[in-house]
């Protein structure tokens, strides 16, 4: 085994998580399973989520909570986009009105400080987006959950926010 720790944005590291992405499509049984996942806990006894853990770990150490989030997230993702990042997606105006993700709910999910308390509120947002969001950005910002990711998190959210704001001609006061 390497002694290193995984390096999520590598080409291989990035492949690998994608075709287990996708072999859960075709595997609708270890999809349900994920999903039906109610903490961390559950998702170490599937065994798609070894099926990764295994396959990475000839890049290095991984951190076992980072991917039993990252597994249980994708396995309620849809479709992957690219252009823009998970924290955008959300800020997004949906029917012109609001963001798809509301203000308040985007607060309760980058307050979330570990990956156990992180496990509702990310997998309630991925699916209140129909499931339509950036794999790439989405594995990176929830492996590394930190207060660097939130942060940043927190800026794309609010600049795609104030942009639909402006681009309305600013918010209505009601």
């Amino acid at each position: 085994m390497n002694n290193t720790y995984l390096s999520i944005n590598s080409d291989f590291t990035r492949s690998t998580i994608r075709s287990w992405w996708r072999d859960l499509s075709e595997n609708r049984g270890d999809r349900a399973d994920l999903r039906r996942c109610h903490d961390l806990t559950e998702v170490f006894f599937c065994p798609s989520f070894h099926r990764l853990y295994l396959s990475l770990l000839t890049e290095g150490k991984v951190k076992r909570e980072a991917l039993a989030l990252v597994t249980v997230a994708l396995a309620h993702v849809k479709e992957d986009i690219s252009g823009v990042t998970f924290a955008q997606q959300m800020g997004e105006y949906r029917n012109g009105q609001t963001p798809q993700i509301s203000k308040m709910r985007f607060r309760k999910l980058v307050r979330c400080e570990s990956y156990p308390e992180l496990f509702l509120p990310v997998t309630r947002v991925i699916r209140m987006m129909d499931g339509v969001v950036n794999i790439d950005d989405l594995v990176k910002k929830l492996y590394f959950w930190n207060e660097k990711s939130r942060k940043e998190m927190t800026f794309e959210y609010f600049e795609k926010v104030l942009q639909s704001e402006g681009s309305q001609g600013g918010k209505k006061n009601e």
